[in-house]
Formats: structure tokens, sequence, C-alpha cells
């Protein structure tokens, strides 16, 4: 079931671990994506869509079908990427704090696990039941030298974007659900941030 199917509820304004458990839902779970990654080493945005799939804490599966196609399987400490065209590829998770944030991140918040959100990361609620932001912090030095923060966005029970910003001042904006569909062809940080306030589609 989508996530934009969750029900809606009041959520504390402020209160984190109110927040998280109200967002909480069983597995398996899956979401249509679009992703805007930004970086100094890209000479433009580049845009990617597809769908994220939950099967528990600890496996998260990211498939691309848009401008490629590439399969991202996280199972535990392994990560295993095979994309159209070329040789599949297997590496430690710990390689990739980006891919570690978005499973802590998003198994968190679905199993609504705030003691073990908590022992990752340092987290912070603002706004109110009808807009809110979660910011998480890495509590780990050598995690910050990579991932800066991560800021997830949304509406009531509704998450509505899961944005990475990483210490080269790159980031990774991931537009979820209904709201995937108003990424401009040419979004900019600013635009993301309008829509994932919710001033857009």
């Amino acid at each position: 079931m989508p996530l934009s199917l969750l029900p809606a509820s009041s959520i504390a304004a402020v209160d984190a671990d109110a927040l998280i458990a109200k967002l909480a839902r069983p597995a398996p779970a899956s979401i249509d994506f679009t992703e805007v990654r930004v970086s100094a080493l890209l000479r433009e945005p580049l845009v990617v869509s597809g769908e994220l799939e939950f099967s528990g804490p600890a496996s998260l599966d990211r498939h691309v079908r848009e401008p490629y196609r590439e399969d991202t399987s996280i199972r535990g400490e392994s990560v295993r990427v095979e994309r159209e065209g070329e040789q599949p590829r297997s590496f430690a998770l710990k390689r990739a704090p980006e891919l570690r944030g978005l499973l802590t991140g998003f198994s968190a918040l679905l199993t609504g696990d705030v003691p073990g959100l908590k022992r990752s990361f340092d987290v912070q609620a603002q706004g109110t039941d009808e807009s809110w932001t979660l910011q998480l912090v890495p509590l780990d030095s050598r995690a910050r030298r990579r991932l800066q923060k991560i800021e997830i966005t949304g509406h009531e029970s509704t998450p509505r974007c899961f944005s990475l910003r990483n210490a080269d001042g790159g980031a990774s904006v991931m537009v979820l659900g209904d709201a995937a569909g108003g990424v401009s062809k040419k979004p900019t940080l600013e635009s993301l941030q309008k829509l994932c306030e919710g001033h857009g589609a």
C-alpha cells in the first residue's frame, strides 16, 4: 500500500517521538519517487524516477526506471547494484553513508523505531501537524564527513520529501508519492524546497 494512503491524523508539533510513531506502518511498503541529485561534479541536476520497496528493518530496494534502469538492493550490511548493460556490483554498506542514511531513516520511520533512530541520529522536529520537518544529523563523526544531515518533510501522516545533504555541498532530494509528479524538468534546490513544503504539486 503506497505511503500516500496512510491515514491522516493529528501529529503533535515539534514532538519528534510522537511524529515518528504516527508515521509507522507495517512492511512490506512501496512508494514511487523522483530523485534530484545536485553536485559540483554534475553540469546540471540529475533527475531519476522509480520505486522504493521496504521489506523490513534491514531490507530496502531502490528501483530506478527513468532515464535508465538500475536496481539497488540493501540487505543487512550488503549492497548490490544492477544496472542495465553493466555487470552487477556488490559492496559493504559502510562504504556508502548516504545509502545507510536512507535505509536507517526509512526503516526507523516505517517501523516507528524511535530508539533505533536516536542511536544513529540527533533527531529534531519542527512545524505543525499539517506541515512538519524532521531533521536527522548523524551522531558518528565519520559519517558526518560524507552525510551532513537528512531532512524529511511531510504533511499530516504522509512523508513528502526525503533529502540528504552531503558535507561537500551536494544534495539528493527524493520527492515521494503523488508529489513526485511536481518535479520540474529543470529543478533547482529552491524549487524543490517549495515543492517539499507543499507549494507545488
